[in-house]
């Protein structure tokens, strides 16, 4: 077997493994001042800050615009270290009531930047993410993405929502409605407007009886056009404060150039059709939400400081890395920033947010 072939093994067999090994030793550096300095030593520099990174979504502060999106951490156990890293913080989750296995392994593949998952919401539950999220100091801005268990019928999908907003609302900034993740059979059929209502509602109760925070709904390029407005019409109507795009996408002949046809699951990362959908997208996004007031935030084929700007200049007012960390070997919040900062002086560009929609 040649190198190519026995490091693609290594890259497809141990995907998962590695990740984990990833997570607990941000977990354990974070916790010991010695664990920070080998950080910033291995980052090549402390994190970048700047005032002309400060922009705000949705209310909230964000240091800089580069966020871990939901998929990364989700335990709530390396929130700390992946602020360490230099993003402006962390959406936790999928978070489900009751802890949940998720698909057989193997689950996750990874090649040339790219990966493909059909982790099948895999949580230690509500109640062990509060756990793992008390024993973290929290700096930045905190989400909480939310699903529903597997066995949980469709229309006790509202109740799983709001209980698990219900139980973290004092630990997150803002939250998220994840029904458009591919691998738990049937649940992209919850974006259609009368579930997707009835989510919104539960959840928007139980935020609007603690004090309002922040709810955004995740969406996917996969979602035709026509019913992506139908997703913009229920959050407009009820009283949403954003929408964040773009889950994976399960288009095969994607997957067919990583040799990953015919499989199940979602592919993300360093593709660069998907992130010319996502871009596309993001920029009928914010010609569709222009004068609603709905709040967008990019996510998918984010790995480096040139694509960033690109979905900030589409039209998103931040970014959120998955795949990106493992290829920028942890590395990637560090370099956007630092490539945000210097696009700014070399355009005569005061703030981050002078970006947003120059597209």
């Amino acid at each position: 077997m040649d190198t190519e072939s026995l490091r693609a093994r290594w890259e497809t067999l141990e995907s998962e493994q590695l990740k984990e090994l990833a997570e607990l030793g941000l977990h354990t550096l974070a916790k010991h001042p010695l664990g920070h300095h080998l950080i910033d030593f291995a980052l090549g520099g402390e994190r970048v800050e700047s005032t002309r990174l400060h922009t705000q979504v949705g209310g909230m502060s964000l240091e800089n615009p580069v966020l871990v999106g939901a998929g990364w951490d989700k335990k709530g156990w390396a929130v700390d270290g992946l602020y360490a890293l230099g993003f402006a913080g962390t959406e936790v989750g999928s978070v489900l009531v009751h802890p949940q296995g998720g698909n057989p392994r193997p689950r996750l593949w990874y090649s040339r930047g790219a990966a493909l998952n059909r982790m099948g919401f895999n949580s230690q539950g509500m109640e062990a993410v509060a756990r793992h999220l008390d024993a973290e100091e929290r700096p930045g801005i905190l989400g909480v993405s939310i699903g529903k268990n597997r066995l949980t019928p469709d229309n006790q999908a509202p109740w799983a929502h709001a209980a698990v907003a219900d139980r973290l609302y004092d630990y997150a900034h803002y939250f998220v409605i994840n029904v458009s993740s591919p691998n738990t059979p049937g649940l992209r059929n919850l974006l259609n407007p009368g579930p997707l209502t009835d989510i919104v509602v539960a959840v928007k109760d139980v935020l609007d009886s603690k004090g309002q925070k922040p709810l955004f709904v995740k969406t996917t390029v996969d979602l035709a056009l026509e019913d992506l407005d139908d997703v913009i019409k229920v959050c407009v109507g009820h009283g949403v404060t954003g929408i964040i795009d773009s889950n994976t996408t399960i288009d095969d002949e994607l997957k067919s150039r990583y040799g990953w046809e015919g499989l199940a699951g979602g592919l993300s990362g360093d593709v660069g059709e998907f992130r010319r959908r996502a871009n596309e997208r993001m920029r009928d996004l914010t010609r569709m939400t222009r004068g609603t007031g709905l709040q967008r935030i990019g996510v998918g084929a984010i790995n480096n400081a040139a694509s960033a700007i690109e979905r900030l200049r589409a039209g998103a007012q931040a970014v959120q890395v998955v795949t990106g960390i493992r290829q920028s070997k942890g590395r990637v919040a560090r370099e956007i920033n630092q490539g945000i900062l210097d696009y700014l002086d070399r355009h005569g560009l005061e703030n981050v947010e002078d970006l947003a929609g120059l597209a």
